[in-house]
């Protein structure tokens, strides 16, 4: 045998890169701060006076605040690589988490801190990882976001019985300081050791990931963002990611309190929101491995379409087990969603332009998430329910998918 055979395989270090994304996600802004709220809205209801609308206002504040940052927040991945903003990122969120218990005993503290989280942790979100996995990853591109992607539906899988554990156990303050915790410890020396913003000529020698070949240290063109604005296709892309959000964060943040208005206890609501995390997981790896075979919109509308579903049965009253169903079809769609926004920016407008692209898509889906939990909440301080907002959320699914299928193929 040669040494060229005798040579062990080595493992692509772009998997690495999906691994550190995946955990890195999982204890992001969106899982910790947006997704945990909902576990807290009842707690601060009772020890604050506070309504459920009311609480649904922090939201509002962080997805404001991170709608405005997140776009600036892509100009400085583009211009200066993901490690530079996600640790220091990571390390403020961190601190703002375990500043919620010890500060916000009023509202407006509370709405402070969760648009402080918006502004000064947008860069802890899911964009510097999934611009620096679209320079490692062509070929098998969809995958490798899925699987990151994945990742950060963990979050939605492992925080809501973390934190109902703690809540119960310890009280909600203990909650967030164990949230803060984790940031510091796990996402911090992850991002410090092991990213790497793109991979070198060493790195691909003898495999085939980079069929465009954007390896570092090669000279890239970016478009001008007024020429990017004037592209009809973003701003399609703009109206079904922020149709979208609205229905599925609208949802996500008022599902254990709509579940227990309706007999479930505390760990059983609880449970079906973690289920709803797990769902989200697996169709992202799953959607990306389809998505890098057939043409991702396509994809996408079976998945929203069977989200619709899924909303139909949580506005006919379905608890227990057809609550499960019902949160599994949901995250299908949302498992879509994110991924279907990595995806597309990278296949339509270029990894060059990846920042300021996802940074504007996302602002748009961030839109959705802003009004979603307020519209929600106010539909049940004024209606005593939540029927009539999941009626209207089905109707804006079903446009979403209309959009969605009349979508161009790649350039």
């Amino acid at each position: 045998m040669t040494e060229q055979e005798t040579k062990s395989p080595t493992i692509y270090y772009g998997w690495w890169i999906v691994v550190t994304a995946a955990v890195g996600m999982s204890t992001g802004p969106g899982q910790f701060a947006f997704g945990a709220l909902g576990l807290f809205m009842i707690p601060l209801g009772e020890e604050f006076g506070w309504s459920r609308t009311e609480v649904s206002l922090a939201l509002t504040c962080f997805t404001v605040a991170l709608a405005i940052s997140i776009p600036f927040i892509g100009k400085l991945v583009d211009q200066h690589g993901s490690r530079k903003v996600l640790l220091p990122s990571f390390i403020v969120f961190s601190v703002l988490l375990a500043l919620i218990p010890i500060l916000a005993n009023r509202l407006w503290i509370l709405f402070l801190l969760f648009a402080l989280i918006g502004s000064l942790g947008a860069g802890a979100n899911a964009l510097p990882y999934l611009r620096t996995i679209s320079a490692w990853f062509d070929r098998r591109r969809g995958l490798a976001l899925g699987i990151a992607m994945g990742g950060s539906g963990m979050g939605y899988v492992y925080v809501p019985p973390a934190v109902q554990y703690m809540i119960d156990t310890h009280g909600w303050r203990s909650a967030y300081f164990m949230l803060a915790a984790v940031t510091l410890l796990v996402a911090v020396p992850l991002v410090y050791f092991v990213l790497q913003e793109a991979p070198s000529r060493k790195d691909t020698e003898g495999v085939d990931e980079l069929r465009q070949k954007t390896i570092a240290g090669q000279s890239v063109s970016r478009t001008p963002l007024l020429q990017l604005l004037k592209r009809p296709l973003l701003w399609r892309l703009l109206v079904i990611f922020c149709l979208l959000s609205f229905t599925l964060y609208g949802v996500l943040s008022h599902l254990v309190p709509m579940l227990r208005d309706r007999g479930m206890s505390p760990g059983s609501a609880a449970l079906v929101q973690s289920t709803l995390g797990m769902a989200l997981v697996a169709s992202r790896v799953i959607i990306g491995f389809i998505m890098d075979r057939i043409f991702a919109p396509y994809v996408a509308v079976v998945c929203f379409l069977l989200s619709a579903v899924g909303v139909c049965m949580l506005a006919a009253g379905a608890i227990g087990p057809l609550a499960f169903f019902a949160v599994v079809l949901i995250g299908i769609s949302m498992g879509a969603e994110i991924d279907m926004l990595a995806f597309l920016t990278g296949r339509y407008f270029g990894v060059e332009n990846f920042g300021q692209v996802y940074g504007i898509l996302f602002t748009s889906f961030l839109i959705g998430t802003s009004v979603g939990p307020v519209a929600y909440g106010m539909a049940y301080e004024s209606l005593g329910s939540y029927i009539w907002v999941l009626y209207v959320s089905i109707g804006l699914m079903l446009a979403s998918a209309i959009i969605t299928v009349r979508l161009p193929r790649y350039s």
